[in-house]
């Protein structure tokens, strides 16, 4: 833009500036939402319920970890699931400093940067924030099963102890 058009340079910082400002305040209010939601999970001890509904699989992807461990999995995994992955990161980093074994931390990191979601909510919010009209839940669901089956496999096959 410089060389091409000089003149236009300071109006496109301009504009560009005013775009990301407007983004990132929507963007901050999503977030916001997403916080409010997992602090009143917690104080609902939806946590705890989770936990349970999920100790069985949970205890076979998470072998040998303590119930704290195990909410805090529920927590940061479901998060993940409904597109809040931001949400939940304190959850994860709670599991993480809690559980005992190098593999179960390996598997938990490969998890959550697999884009485990059933909801991509950060990308619906972008895309409605553009006004796009495509659906991408469909495409979603499918990137998420085959990123989270390779990185699952990935930890099982590569990873020792």
């Amino acid at each position: 833009m410089l060389f091409i058009d000089p003149s236009g340079l300071l109006s496109g910082l301009i504009s560009g500036a005013s775009e990301g400002l407007t983004f990132a305040f929507r963007m901050f209010g999503v977030y916001g939402v997403r916080l409010s939601v997992m602090r009143l999970w917690s104080e609902m001890k939806f946590d705890s319920f989770l936990a349970r509904i999920l100790k069985k699989v949970l205890r076979k992807v998470f072998p040998d970890e303590s119930e704290l461990c195990y909410n805090n999995l529920a927590v940061n995994l479901s998060a993940n699931l409904l597109g809040m992955g931001g949400a939940g990161t304190p959850a994860g980093i709670e599991a993480t400093a809690q559980m005992t074994s190098k593999k179960n931390r390996v598997m938990l990191i490969a998890l959550n940067s697999s884009s485990l979601q059933i909801l991509p909510t950060t990308v619906i919010a972008i895309r409605s924030g553009y006004q796009a009209q495509t659906d991408i839940i469909l495409p979603s669901l499918i990137a998420t099963v085959v990123t989270t089956l390779t990185a699952y496999l990935c930890v099982k096959v590569f990873v020792k102890r």
